[in-house]
């Protein structure tokens, strides 16, 4: 597990910001975290930024809880009412304190074996210079936002912006998520019109239209939790103009798209039917035309099997031909009507 030192960042014990009169940002990574009670983890590990001459600390955690724990508790920050142990979260949420807010959001994505969608929460913690952002598993989001932070530093003027970057980065990849979903929805619909073995599908479809309902509700809290922080940051910091807003409007975009494509689902499952149902009528159709066409040879079959002692044709040296040629004269004109009228 990874070494800290036993001064914490902030509070009263804590230590001084080192680079305090620098204009550039210190960047200590510390070292990758094995042994995760969530799992092995791969990838980026747990960091700390300080930004100057802002004095603003950004520390992301990644699986520690006893870390997390740590910095809290001796912090202005509290544990809410968060369940780390809770290995399915669905749902975001904000909440407002009084020196401080914390929101939590979802990082999702798709597997394609089994075919399921991995919910990701990721916890952030903020006050005017400090924030604290958790999550049990490296994310890109998070390291996408590091770098770009990393490269330009003048874009952190408050703990708002900070955040603002940070969720922005998982809304954006959530873009990536959905067309992944998309696709999905695309390969079902070519399988339902090109194949004409569809044993199965069904099982297919509905796990698909049971993780679109799934990432609805998911997208649906994100949306409730991100109106909710945008409107806090409108009413702490009035005089900012930033478009703290982009955030919503990207949340209602997705939001929007799931929508469709849950219809889209919906209307791959109403396009099986149709084409099992007309699949169907074809077989039927085919039967009974063949039948059609058969009728006039059982019907005679069936008469010249009676056991009547006279009967035309039966002492005729040639009668056997004759009733012979005769079926397939009428099953021909039968078959002849058929094709002209154009139902075979």
């Amino acid at each position: 597990m990874a070494q800290f030192g036993s001064a914490l960042p902030w509070g009263g014990r804590g230590r001084g910001f080192e680079s305090r009169q620098s204009d550039h940002i210190q960047l200590r990574i510390m070292r990758s975290i094995f042994s995760l009670p969530f799992g092995h983890t791969t990838g980026m590990a747990s960091f700390e930024k300080t930004f100057s001459p802002q004095n603003l600390q950004w520390e992301h955690i990644v699986g520690d809880t006893t870390r997390l724990e740590t910095v809290l508790q001796h912090s202005r920050f509290s544990l809410a009412s968060y369940d780390f142990a809770d290995s399915e979260v669905v749902r975001a949420e904000f909440d407002d304190y009084a020196r401080f807010y914390t929101i939590r959001v979802l990082s999702l994505k798709w597997f394609d074996h089994p075919q399921a969608v991995q919910m990701t929460p990721i916890y952030v913690w903020a006050d005017d210079t400090h924030v604290v952002s958790f999550a049990k598993e490296p994310l890109q989001a998070v390291e996408r936002a590091r770098q770009k932070l990393s490269h330009n530093p003048d874009w952190v003027s408050s703990s708002a912006r900070l955040v603002y970057y940070l969720l922005d980065e998982v809304l954006a990849s959530l873009f990536a998520f959905l067309d992944k979903l998309y696709e999905q929805v695309e390969l079902l619909e070519d399988h339902v019109l090109t194949e004409h073995r569809t044993q199965g599908i069904e099982h297919h479809i509905f796990a698909l239209k049971r993780e679109a309902l799934r990432v609805r509700r998911a997208m649906a809290s994100m949306r409730d939790a991100i109106s909710q922080l945008v409107r806090y940051w409108t009413a702490q910091y009035p005089d900012d103009p930033f478009y703290y807003m982009e955030l919503y409007d990207h949340m209602l975009r997705q939001f929007d798209s799931v929508d469709t494509y849950r219809e889209l689902v919906n209307s791959v499952l109403d396009l099986h039917l149709s084409t099992v149902s007309n699949r169907l009528n074809e077989i039927v159709k085919t039967l009974t035309l063949v039948t059609t066409v058969l009728l006039p040879a059982s019907l005679m079959a069936a008469l010249y099997g009676m056991n009547f002692d006279y009967l035309p044709l039966v002492h005729y040296r040639f009668g056997f031909f004759v009733v012979l040629g005769l079926i397939v004269a009428v099953s021909s004109l039968v078959y002849g009507i058929f094709r002209y009228r154009r139902w075979i």
